[in-house]
């Protein structure tokens, strides 16, 4: 019987290319300017009821289209686009 080889832990995982990576990164990138839109939200004139639904349908949003982005695009593309808002300081 033939044997699969098993990919070990120190094997890297290959960039995902093609449309559905591209597809992903859209996904990620588009999610950044929900949160933004958060800080508008006490100013729109709904109860405090319908502020809190709001916003809680902005985060489910963002946070779906960020992380789906993230399993279509791979991991590679999903640490890239976290890394431009979470710069180290240059010394």
């Amino acid at each position: 019987m033939g044997e699969q080889a098993v990919p070990t832990p120190c094997e890297e995982e290959a960039p995902r290319t093609g449309r559905w990576a591209r597809v992903g990164v859209v996904l990620m990138v588009s999610s950044l300017p929900l949160w933004p839109t958060l800080l508008a939200i006490p100013f729109l004139p709904l109860s405090l009821a319908m502020q809190g639904a709001v916003a809680t349908g902005i985060i489910v949003v963002a946070e779906v289209a960020f992380w789906g982005g993230a399993a279509l695009a791979g991991p590679e593309a999903a640490r890239r686009v976290r890394s431009w808002w979470h710069r180290r300081p240059k010394s």
